[in-house]
């Protein structure tokens, strides 16, 4: 997963993802990180060193950086797949993944860096927003919608602190090739699993399970852990057709 480096808010399923979004759009949007921003100059990054505790405070919001991005990148083929299921898109119009997204909140599990990279943080809640109520509320997130590219989905990942406020807001898109199966599935397993996902999907992303596991799961490749089946009382189907 490739991420900006300049305005560190916006994800990319690809390089090429990344190289053909900044030349449509991305380049004349981007702004640095407020982060990075130099106190003389809000084009450029500032020196490495001003401020000992500056210096401190840049080493933890990097390390948390590196961190979300390694926790990111072990769960992103699981995230995708939540995120098409969120959408219930055999029961809404094709416009569907243009409007609205999968939205997590999630916190760190810990404070010992070192530990498991899939482990490192903690889903709080998900749910499916409409993408103009991410845009209002967070207007510092570049937001490059194509309103005809209906194959084109993405999710928001927000990392709360301490406090309950943001620390951290991740946006990722990519291409979903395997969308028509979504659409054709049948509606009333479609509602279902819509239904259902954020459950699963903390209970999964909480517990001791390693990513390949869960996907393997998601793919009807092995039968669910009972265990985290237990946080979803209604009935789950998996996708072996998917």
């Amino acid at each position: 997963m490739k991420r900006c480096a300049r305005c560190l808010l916006v994800q990319y399923c690809s390089k090429e993802c990344q190289r053909l979004s900044w030349k449509a759009t991305h380049k004349q949007n981007c702004r640095i990180h407020p982060s990075r921003v130099s106190s003389d100059d809000p084009n450029k990054q500032p020196p490495k060193s001003e401020n000992p505790m500056e210096i401190i405070t840049q080493r933890v919001d990097d390390e948390i950086d590196r961190t979300l991005f390694r926790w990111l990148e072990a769960w992103r083929d699981c995230f995708r797949h939540w995120a098409v299921i969120s959408l219930d898109l055999a029961n809404h119009p094709p416009d569907r993944v243009v409007t609205h997204c999968m939205q997590l909140i999630i916190e760190r599990a810990h404070f010992d860096f070192s530990g498991d990279p899939a482990k490192q943080y903690k889903v709080v809640e998900g749910s499916v927003v409409a993408i103009s109520d991410v845009k209002a509320q967070y207007p510092d997130l570049v937001v490059n919608i194509d309103p005809t590219n209906f194959s084109f989905l993405r999710w928001v990942i927000i990392l709360r602190d301490p406090l309950g406020g943001m620390w951290k807001l991740r946006m990722h898109h990519w291409h979903e090739r395997r969308i028509g199966l979504f659409r054709q599935m049948g509606k009333e397993m479609s509602a279902g699993l819509s239904g259902e996902w954020a459950l699963l999907l903390r209970a999964a992303v909480n517990s001791a399970r390693a990513p390949a596991a869960v996907m393997k799961m998601l793919n009807g490749e092995r039968p669910w852990d009972p265990i985290l089946l237990r946080e979803c009382p209604a009935s789950l189907v998996s996708l072996d057709v998917i």
